[in-house]
Parts: structure tokens; sequence; C-alpha cells
């Protein structure tokens, strides 16, 4: 995705419908683990409310931050992610 060059809202749409696709495959496996218990599902309830204000801090950080700053958290965040996969190996 990065390479494409999207806007921030582009690709923060793109990657929130990825994701979205992707847990949502997770719901069969979860179930036939037991993980999907009144204890997961009451909490996803009580934190449901916080959504909207997510939704809207993240449309308004991306329509505001420059398409160079938000490719540089991008990679930055990536740089992040091998740390904690290179910590997670040794």
């Amino acid at each position: 995705m990065i390479p494409l060059k999207l806007t921030p809202i582009k690709f923060t749409a793109t990657m929130a419908f990825f994701f979205f696709v992707v847990n949502l495959c997770k719901w069969i496996p979860y179930a036939w683990l037991g993980l999907l218990d009144t204890r997961n599902i009451t909490t996803s309830l009580v934190l449901l409310p916080l959504e909207p204000i997510g939704v809207w801090i993240g449309v308004h950080w991306a329509r505001r931050i420059s398409l160079v700053v938000f490719y540089r958290f991008l990679y930055v965040g990536m740089l992040l992610r091998l740390k904690l996969v290179w910590d997670g190996l040794r």
C-alpha cells in the first residue's frame, strides 16, 4: 500500500477496511476456541460508545496531516514493528 502514495484519508480507509475483513474472519476460529464468552462481549459493548470518538479523531488528523509527515510516521511504525519482531526472536 505504501508505494501507491495514497492520501492519508484513502490509505487509512483502505487499511481500516482490510483489518475489518481480517478481524471478521477471526470470529469462527475464536468461537471454536471458546474465546467468545460473555466477559469479552461485555467488554466490547462497554467500549463501543468510544468508537465514534476514535473515528472522529482519526479523520480529523488524517485531513490535517501533510503527506510527507504521514508517510514518515508509517516508516517509523514499520521500524518499531521490526524491532519488536527482532526482540521476540531473541
